[in-house]
């Protein structure tokens, strides 16, 4: 028997979203997973803006990805306008980027504790471990950055304010005293997660796809040529209804489908081996916040932060030569292009985030699955609409 099933709003997930399901016989035989937010029109609100102010505007598309875009776009500008950005500026905002990284999964896990942990006083013990290590990157991030939330200390050019050698040595206590939370954190959630698993009859390979992966580091981010991206809009994909109700753009990398995010840096990086399935894929993002927190103290105990680290260049360039700037987001690549004019104003803007490249990876995986486990695999993937649908 075949039939059609449309959910909109996918609980335990960031923003509003919808799935399209057509199903045989209670199994998926097509799948497409989108944004239903509206668009705010980021791209267009930058224009003609000086260059200055992108990073500060950016922070605004999301709460909780609000550091990645203030690095992607501060990149962005420095790659248009030849800035040169101080060495340890860069640095910082790779433990800026890694604590929020850290963040990120971490409140992931608390969303799908509820699944993970059915008991309740297990699941709140959980979560109070957890809060322990967001509260640490939080003290990061204000520290380092200005704010928890929108950092103003993100500037073309570097970073606004040097770190004291007391605060850094103050954060670097911090690593040692939060490292076994982390690391029990891992082992629980590892555990309930193998529960879970069995509870719900799902094999390990549960949701694998045979699709290729794309990341441009293991931790902070590399320019890429932006024209091997293609973006294609809802009306080139869908037929009627979702291709007027869907307001996401899907990325294809080199004319492909690729998944990027925590996977894809291990596969890429470190020669992983991937058995493809989405339990995998979070056993990999919570030990990445092992290995950033590892990273961030590796950075600060590497050299003093009590230096100018701001080259404070106005940025202006010929309107043509376009500046890609890169960050590897906790969901995945985050990428931003800007051209900028003699005044130093922006003439072009243009961000692609890792939530619009996995949709697709999304729908893919979503074959051949049971069409009741649809929402356990969507959540793996730690969308984020909101970003999507800047």
């Amino acid at each position: 028997m075949r039939k059609v099933i449309n959910l909109e709003g996918i609980s335990l997930t960031e923003g509003h979203s919808g799935l399209y399901l057509e199903v045989e016989d209670g199994i998926v035989r097509k799948g497409y997973y989108y944004a239903l937010v509206p668009v705010r029109g980021f791209e267009t609100l930058l224009l003609d803006k000086e260059a200055v102010v992108a990073p500060i505007i950016t922070s605004r598309i999301c709460g909780l990805c609000q550091i990645t875009h203030s690095i992607a776009s501060a990149r962005a500008v420095e790659s248009a306008a030849g800035i040169d950005v101080p060495e340890e500026a860069e640095l910082l905002r790779e433990v800026l980027g890694l604590a929020v990284r850290i963040y990120n999964n971490l409140l992931h896990q608390i969303v799908v504790s509820e699944d993970v942990f059915p008991d309740r006083e297990e699941r709140f013990a959980f979560i109070r471990k957890v809060q322990k290590v967001r509260k640490f990157t939080g003290e990061v991030l204000e520290s380092i950055g200005g704010e928890i939330i929108h950092a103003p200390n993100i500037r073309v050019g570097g970073i606004s304010e040097p770190l004291e050698d007391f605060v850094r040595d103050k954060i670097l206590k911090s690593c040692e005293e939060v490292k076994p939370i982390i690391n029990q954190v891992f082992e629980e959630f590892k555990e309930g997660l193998n529960k879970f698993w069995k509870r719900e009859g799902l094999s390990e390979d549960f949701g694998r796809h045979n699709l290729p992966f794309f990341a441009t580091d293991k931790f902070y981010g590399r320019e890429i040529d932006y024209r091997r991206i293609e973006l294609k809009y809802p009306q080139e994909i869908f037929d009627f209804p979702l291709k007027r109700e869907v307001t996401s753009l899907f990325p294809f990398i080199d004319g492909k489908v690729v998944e990027t995010g925590p996977r894809a840096r291990k596969v890429l990086f470190e020669s992983y081996k991937p058995s493809g399935g989405i339990k995998e894929l979070h056993f990999l993002r919570a030990l990445e916040s092992i290995e950033a927190l590892n990273r961030i103290e590796e950075i600060l105990s590497s050299r003093s932060f009590e230096v100018e680290m701001w080259n404070r260049t106005f940025p202006t360039s010929d309107g043509e030569t376009p500046g890609v700037g890169v960050h590897e987001a906790p969901r995945g690549t985050n990428l931003h292009v800007v051209k900028l004019d003699k005044r130093g104003r922006i003439v072009y803007y243009k961000i692609v985030v890792p939530t619009e490249i996995n949709f697709m990876v999304i729908s893919e995986a979503l074959k051949g699955i049971p069409a009741s486990k649809a929402e356990i695999l969507i959540r793996a993937y730690d969308p984020c609409i909101v970003c999507a649908v800047h």
